[in-house]
């Protein structure tokens, strides 16, 4: 009889451990389970502010894109001597033609063209913060490119009349246009993959324009 008992007693025993480690096995599970969604959760929005192919919508990335025409138009100026070493190279200005006539033909076009791009997409609150970024740091991006001009101006007869030798002209011209043009390539190739493509100091200073 006694011996009845204990072995019942063992049982009683052995079905709670079990029922004990079935439940905390199933806690453990849920919060598992929990633990993934909130990971899933904070991948998507990280995603989300570094930007993602299945994330940022398609008008979103057009529209990034087209802020970096500016510093593009603007650095042709700078091109003579590219085009002239390498004048198959012209065929990478065919699909921008239409856009050069267009600016061409309107009175101070690419000062048109910098305060829409300012106002109607680096500080358009209604748009997303990828588009206002991309918008931000190519206007950067092409106030930066008015320094060159400053410092062949400076250099120049009408003020310091020294001159730059023709070589170095050359050079920084070339240097200039070419580092533009892949500045151009990069962001194209970030914006319609949605990714932010952030250049050295200018996207500090986007960010700080921006404010957020």
């Amino acid at each position: 009889m006694g011996e009845t008992r204990t072995t019942g007693r063992r049982t009683a025993r052995a079905g709670t451990t079990t029922t004990t480690t079935t439940t905390t096995r199933a806690v453990a599970a849920r919060e598992r389970s929990a633990t993934r969604a909130r990971g899933t959760t904070t991948v998507v929005a990280r995603g989300y502010a570094g930007g993602g192919f299945n994330i940022v919508p398609v008008p979103d990335r057009v529209v990034a894109l087209v802020p970096y025409l500016l510093p593009l138009l603007s650095a042709l100026r700078y091109g003579r001597f590219f085009f002239g070493q390498f004048p198959a190279a012209v065929v990478l200005l065919k699909p921008l033609m239409p856009i050069l006539r267009g600016v061409a033909m309107l009175p101070m076009g690419n000062l048109i063209m910098f305060f829409a791009i300012y106002l109607g997409i680096a500080k358009n609150q209604n748009l997303s913060r990828f588009c206002r970024f991309n918008g931000m740091q190519a206007i950067l991006l092409d106030i930066a490119l008015i320094f060159p001009s400053l410092l062949e101006a400076l250099f120049g007869p009408g003020i310091l009349g020294i001159g730059l030798p023709g070589i170095v002209t050359m050079i920084m011209h070339n240097a200039i246009f070419v580092v533009t043009l892949a500045a151009f390539a990069f962001a194209a190739v970030g914006c319609m993959s949605g990714q932010y493509i952030r250049f050295p100091i200018l996207a500090e200073a986007a960010e700080a324009q921006m404010g957020y």
